[in-house]
């Protein structure tokens, strides 16, 4: 215990010494993209150069519907959640890299790349491939090289490059827990062009960078930007009650690297989504936050293309909508 106590010491003055205070304002600038989202709950959003996908995990006739980036048009639906051939039991979207994704299902072992031509095709079950790796979250940078969540003990990731598997990526805190899988899920996201993985846990305001090789990770930073409160109790982590509540989503710009945080216990949690989170974290390439900005719709998910400084979100305003932001707006 005594060692636990100090090492969340040593954390502490880590995470002060280099955040400094960045400067705090409001994003007031948005721009509604589709307004009166056709959904119970929205699940994970993804921007492609001409759409907007967003999926919705309660829509068992078309858990994916597509957007027009401009329009906010809804053009396509497709996706059915289901038992039989060609159906998914709980699907989920990976990253977009030239305008492709993947579409997982933890439960079903089984995922397929997609476009928006041909996201009907999600229906085949002659498309759709089967796999033995636990996709809790999935990743990819082509059809032969991605990565794979499964949380365990020493490494949170593997990679399957070229039919290989590596174990990979590092877990916040140094020492090893047995309950890893409860306590340090995440987000992860690829960005398009430069080969970058970002890790972000949803329990503990945590961050890290990494570059992608052929067979490993290599991290370039990581930042524990709230400092955590937690004992390790035979082998266990336990955070504390006033332990910060750590990231709902992460999205490459141009420029930034933009994170969704949960607001330290303000807000209720589960699916009220009239008490979801407002606030963005902005970082640099070099992991430094350089502004925290408070948007002005309560938020779930977010997404951007990393071609510009434009990212989106799903808000509620006062029904489901996607909205736009431009942080050039703010002098970024």
């Amino acid at each position: 215990m005594k060692r636990s106590i100090l090492f969340f010491f040593v954390v502490s003055s880590f995470v002060h010494s280099c955040n400094n205070n960045p400067p705090r304002d409001e994003l007031a600038f948005h721009k509604i993209i589709a307004n009166d989202l056709f959904t119970m709950f929205p699940g994970t959003l993804r921007i492609t150069s001409n759409h907007i996908i967003l999926q919705n995990p309660f829509n068992k006739d078309a858990f994916l519907q597509v957007y027009n980036r401009q329009s906010g048009e809804e053009i396509i639906s497709a996706g059915t959640i289901g038992r039989g051939p060609g159906e998914w039991n709980n699907p989920d979207i990976s990253n977009v890299i030239h305008d492709r994704i993947a579409i997982y299902d933890a439960y079903l072992k089984q995922f397929i790349f997609t476009d928006v031509p041909t996201i009907l095709n999600i229906s085949n079950p002659a498309s759709i491939q089967k796999t033995d790796f636990i996709l809790s979250k999935f990743v990819f940078l082509n059809e032969s090289h991605y990565i794979a969540a499964h949380w365990k003990e020493t490494h949170p990731f593997e990679m399957i490059s070229d039919g290989k598997v590596f174990s990979c990526g590092q877990y916040p805190f140094k020492k090893t827990v047995i309950n890893s899988a409860d306590c340090f899920q995440g987000i992860l996201q690829i960005h398009p062009q430069r080969e970058l993985l970002v890790y972000a846990t949803l329990q503990n305001p945590y961050i890290a960078l990494y570059r992608v090789g052929k067979e490993n990770l290599t991290m370039t930073w990581e930042n524990q930007f709230k400092a955590p409160q937690y004992s390790i109790v035979e082998g266990q982590l336990q955070w504390g009650k006033e332990q910060p509540d750590g990231v709902s989503d992460v999205a490459f710009t141009k420029d930034y690297i933009v994170c969704l945080v949960k607001d330290f216990k303000n807000e209720a949690r589960g699916r009220d989504v009239a008490a979801a989170p407002k606030t963005v974290y902005v970082f640099d390439y070099k992991g430094k936050i350089i502004h925290i900005l408070d948007l002005p719709v309560h938020s779930v998910r977010l997404a951007s293309d990393a071609e510009t400084n434009t990212f989106y979100s799903v808000g509620l305003e006062p029904d489901y909508c996607i909205v736009e932001y431009d942080l050039t707006s703010m002098g970024l």
